[in-house]
């Protein structure tokens, strides 16, 4: 899908043939083995990753991905979309991606420390403030990324190292604002879409989220601060339609909506939503059904197929990419042949990365954010790039909808353009 994504804009926009091959092969696949004692006495072996594609703007930069069904291609493609994350800002980055093949929710929290620290030992010299800085993804925590640092930090026998990792604890000198980095940024990508493309108030749009992990939460959160108006839910444990009509007072004891009463459950899944009043289980093909303005795949790669397309509502006016890959070429085609926009993950999704730069960047200078600095930063970011992103939409757009430029097409060319500039000179 990667290589399809980048050929579409190779082939529109033209680029030299050896920088594409170049982007097109991985620096370095890092598979390693290793045994981990838990703590019912017995040893069990766990296998783990780091690929890092490109460091030509760089040091190699990406998230940690716990979860026991993960594969090499997956990092492969994660690594690929990494480096065009960082281009499309010309952040001095690059692409990287790895993890463990476990779930960390079947390990106790001692079990868990030894897996990742292990991991760490691993990777060791593969990884460095200025080598290669992993970060959180799908399973691993801000708390998994505090004991790899001190590990590192025992192996380095330097306890002031605390730049190699990223999504750290606030405690542990990560930033103010990590956590709800992603979310926000898909949040105000979105805002910033209804203001200057659409055209209309974004206040009152529904919205439906597939995923309510760290992305999909603070996604709704945001959006939901912003006036608009989430209606629909769903995990890998279920799919729920929220009743937005249902009257306060009557919701529960603490006249919360539906919506703040999912808040207000802090649970780590969405399963039995549907005991909140309001809410209500629906199937997985009837939630993508849902009335809704703004459809938010936020869980995993590869969740919507053409078929899953065709079924949105008549009312969608927009598609964001919440997860890195939610929509496949299909779909992605087919949205573009029927005039609905789509923000691409690399785009839409970039508000992590970018904190994790800020927060790089702190550890280095030893100069610490408030959590209203690091969010006027990313907001102001994000506008910039939205802005460049807006002058080529428009420059290359025309009143007929059939000579439209797919918006990925755009942001490649983007991502491309920084990265060849850096290429050119080093060569």
């Amino acid at each position: 899908m990667f290589d399809t994504q980048l050929d579409s804009a190779v082939t529109r926009f033209k680029y030299d043939e050896t920088f594409i091959r170049v982007l097109k092969m991985h620096d370095n696949e890092i598979i390693v083995s290793f045994p981990v004692k838990m703590d019912d006495g017995t040893t069990k072996i766990f296998k783990g990753y780091r690929i890092q594609h490109n460091n030509l703007l760089g040091p190699y930069k990406g998230g940690l991905r716990f979860d026991d069904t993960v594969y090499l291609d997956e990092f492969k493609a994660l690594s690929f979309w990494m480096t065009i994350k960082c281009a499309i800002h010309n952040l001095p980055f690059g692409g990287a991606k790895g993890g463990i093949k476990f779930n960390p929710l079947q390990y106790s929290e001692e079990e868990q420390k030894q897996i990742v620290q292990t991991y760490c030992s691993r990777i060791f010299k593969y990884i460095g403030p200025n080598t290669d800085i992993p970060a959180p993804d799908m399973g691993s925590t801000s708390r998994h990324m505090d004991w790899m640092t001190s590990k590192y930090q025992k192996k380095s026998n330097d306890n002031l190292i605390y730049s190699v990792f990223t999504g750290k604890s606030v405690s542990f000198r990560g930033s103010e604002g990590r956590d709800r980095a992603t979310g926000l940024g898909v949040s105000y990508m979105i805002e910033l879409w209804f203001e200057h493309i659409i055209k209309q108030p974004l206040k009152g749009k529904r919205f439906i989220i597939q995923g309510f992990g760290n992305v999909g939460s603070w996604t709704a959160r945001c959006l939901t601060k912003a006036g608009a108006v989430c209606v629909g839910l769903g995990d890998y444990t279920g799919y729920y339609e929220i009743d937005v009509d249902v009257d306060v007072e009557d919701t529960n004891t603490n006249g919360d909506t539906p919506f703040h009463a999912i808040l207000n459950r802090n649970a780590k899944t969405l399963e039995g939503l549907n005991s909140i009043r309001g809410v209500r289980a629906v199937s997985i093909s009837d939630f993508w059904k849902l009335k809704a303005d703004i459809v938010i795949p936020a869980a995993m790669e590869l969740q919507v197929n053409q078929t899953v397309a065709e079924t949105f509502h008549p009312d969608c006016k927009l598609v964001a990419e919440g997860a890195n890959g939610p929509l496949d070429t299909d779909a992605d085609r087919f949205l573009t042949e029927r005039n609905i926009p789509v923000i691409p993950d690399v785009l839409c999704n970039s508000g992590g990365v970018i904190v994790s730069y800020f927060e790089w960047l702190q550890n280095r200078t030893n100069e610490y954010w408030s959590l209203q600095q690091v969010e006027m930063k990313l907001k102001e970011l994000l506008r910039t790039t939205f802005f460049k992103f807006k002058y080529m939409y428009d420059d290359t757009n025309t009143t007929n909808a059939s000579q439209h430029l797919p918006n990925r097409d755009i942001v490649y060319k983007m991502a491309l353009d920084n990265l060849w500039n850096s290429y050119e000179i080093k060569k």
